[in-house]
């Protein structure tokens, strides 16, 4: 199957994806903004107003974290969802697992990318500068971004094909991720002792190089950054195995 093929295949299903997402809601694609908002907020006056963080550009910082996770948390759990309805196509079409996984992060790319421009606009309300060389390096952590979601969703969907109920599991592990990871406070806050440990969660560590390249204007040490990029290809490397070792058996679990 050729690389055109591929894509269009990968192209179609996202758009599936989407479609079956928003097509029975009343606000239908605005959700795609209306999410990020609400979450924003909601978070907004929790943490600014009634515990009062103090944190410099606190909408921004914010709505970045929130941006992030709403890309992982959906990309991921998406996936799991679009293998559920696409079951029929694996087992009368050949389609291959990994296209479904593809399809399903691009469906939530699509609305990261509508997210994004949303933040560019409150950059510019806030008076926040947006064209400057340093906040290009915020593209390598985006790239680093798209590996860890292709990785975990690879992985979860693998598990789900051989255990159904991966599903329940991974929400219940975004809920624990949602709160661990720095989405609405810094990661300076967590004590100490433990934030070496802490660290070792790579949305902890891509979540921190975007706001302080794109918000702070400030690049990460290269130790920092070489770390960030080991974690990650760790991830990426056991999500190969996995994929490759177990996914060839999948006609005979379906």
């Amino acid at each position: 199957m050729n690389l055109k093929k591929n894509l269009n295949i990968i192209v179609q299903l996202a758009l599936k994806d989407i479609k079956i997402k928003y097509n029975n809601s009343t606000f239908g694609y605005l959700w795609m903004v209306i999410n990020p908002l609400l979450i924003l907020v909601s978070l907004y006056v929790i943490f600014s107003i009634i515990i009062k963080l103090e944190v410099d550009h606190y909408q921004i910082f914010l709505l970045l974290g929130i941006i992030v996770w709403n890309f992982f948390s959906e990309a991921t759990l998406g996936s799991i969802n679009s293998i559920v309805s696409s079951m029929p196509l694996l087992k009368k079409v050949n389609v291959s697992l990994f296209n479904i996984i593809l399809g399903a992060n691009l469906s939530s790319l699509i609305s990261f990318i509508i997210n994004v421009f949303l933040l560019l606009c409150m950059m510019y309300f806030f008076k926040i500068p947006i064209f400057q060389p340093i906040r290009l390096i915020g593209l390598f952590y985006f790239l680093l971004l798209i590996l860890i979601i292709i990785s975990v969703s690879s992985i979860i969907c693998v598990i789900y094909l051989y255990f159904k109920d991966i599903t329940h599991i991974w929400t219940f592990a975004l809920f624990i991720g949602f709160w661990i990871t720095p989405i609405f406070y810094s990661e300076t806050s967590v004590p100490k002792q433990f934030l070496s440990f802490y660290m070792l969660n790579p949305l902890a560590r891509i979540i921190s190089h975007i706001r302080n390249t794109v918000l702070y204007n400030y690049i990460d040490s290269p130790y920092q950054i070489m770390t960030t990029i080991i974690i990650c290809s760790s991830i990426f490397f056991v999500s190969l195995f996995i994929y490759h070792r177990y996914s060839k058996k999948i006609y005979e679990v379906l």
